[in-house]
């Protein structure tokens, strides 16, 4: 594999960062790869993805309609998205349902820029962005129905945090749910004995990267907190074809950083090998947590 560099003309800039300058430009790419969405697709059936935009568009669309099904989202509910981007989430929640308040949260103003063009409330429903920290949530206990994290939580220094700080938020019963790239156990072991060598290549285009998280972790953790796992949806066949798609966007905004679309390749097959899972995940508060605390 090529040794992955950058030019000083680009340095700092991240694949996000990219992409949001190519908006803010009004790169006819970005803007149609991206019109909402910065994350993966799922197709219902890889063997008809085509490779175009348009149908990764509808793929992105579609990967986010499985997170806010197994968030078991409804009308009158009040939502948090956490990490959510450019807006693409709140803005089909806000077409979906009805006296809903829908709030994004970014640690990234720039983004938060963006998604207030990207979604505009219709009657009844409110819609509003905060720039904040995922492991810092600046709302008040219990007062979510639901909390969402589409594709971002690998990005966060403490899952277990993040996981603490949904669970102070939500209200009994509520869910959060969630996708991430989960990886096996002896996927987990091999990232371990290369000592995050994986995570620091990665690191200058995509930032903070962890990949140590496998689905056992994620259920322990949880259940200590006191969130029960209610949805494991594995969705890495459908996943697959998104790959040679983002390795195009990858050669077309990152032209400076060679070896990333190699290294993307790589990822890919670790995912068509199934050392590496794409898992749309939900967690229940427990609706009679207050009061059996209280006894």
């Amino acid at each position: 594999m090529k040794t992955i560099t950058k030019r000083q003309s680009q340095a700092g800039l991240t694949y996000f960062e990219r992409v949001l300058e190519r908006r803010r430009a009004a790169d006819p790419v970005a803007l149609a790869a991206f019109e909402r969405h910065v994350h993966f697709g799922v197709w219902e059936d890889p063997s008809h993805a085509d490779g175009s935009i348009a149908d990764f568009v509808r793929a992105a669309d579609a990967l986010t309609l499985r997170i806010i099904e197994a968030g078991a989202v409804r009308p009158g509910q009040r939502i948090l998205d956490v990490g959510c981007g450019i807006g693409g989430t709140l803005a089909m929640l806000n077409e979906r349902f009805e006296q809903v308040e829908l709030l994004g949260l970014n640690i990234d103003l720039s983004q938060i820029e963006q998604a207030r063009h990207v979604v505009c409330s219709r009657p009844g429903n409110i819609v509003d962005f905060s720039v904040g920290d995922a492991l810092r949530l600046p709302y008040a206990d219990e007062s979510f129905d639901t909390v969402l994290a589409v594709e971002c939580s690998f990005h966060f220094a403490s899952r277990e945090a993040f996981l603490r700080e949904a669970h102070r938020v939500l209200r009994p019963g509520g869910r959060l749910a969630l996708s991430d790239f989960v990886p096996t156990p002896i996927m987990r072991l091999a990232l371990w004995m290369l000592g995050g060598t994986v995570e620091r290549i990665i690191k200058p285009s995509f930032g903070h990267f962890d990949l140590s998280y496998t689905l056992h972790t994620y259920r322990q953790t949880a259940l200590r907190i006191g969130l029960r796992p209610v949805v494991i949806d594995d969705v890495t066949r459908g996943l697959l074809p998104t790959f040679p798609v983002w390795r195009r966007f990858i050669r077309y905004l990152l032209p400076d950083y060679y070896g990333m679309a190699e290294l993307f390749t790589i990822f890919g097959w670790l995912h068509h090998l199934r050392l590496m899972r794409y898992m749309v995940l939900a967690f229940e508060k427990d609706s009679q947590q207050n009061a059996s605390e209280a006894t």
